[in-house]
């Protein structure tokens, strides 16, 4: 049976720095944004498991290309 990690680096950005990098990403060209999400769900995709900062750079990049969807 595999093992879990003993530790998980605790590396969650803050809800000042959820709210300034997705600000910052919708200052960005769309197809820039897009990038930055491919690049995210790579990291998540290629990684045991993913840390807090990864899966949440992943959902602000999605959740800012969602509203450009509307």
């Amino acid at each position: 049976m595999a093992r879990r990690p003993t530790s998980i680096p605790n590396d969650a950005l803050t809800r000042q720095q959820l709210k300034e990098l997705e600000r910052s990403l919708g200052l960005l060209s769309p197809y820039i944004v897009k990038e930055k999400y491919r690049q995210a769900a790579d990291r998540c995709r290629f990684l045991d498991l993913p840390t807090p900062r990864v899966i949440q750079e992943l959902v602000t990049t999605w959740r800012v290309l969602w509203r450009w969807r509307k």
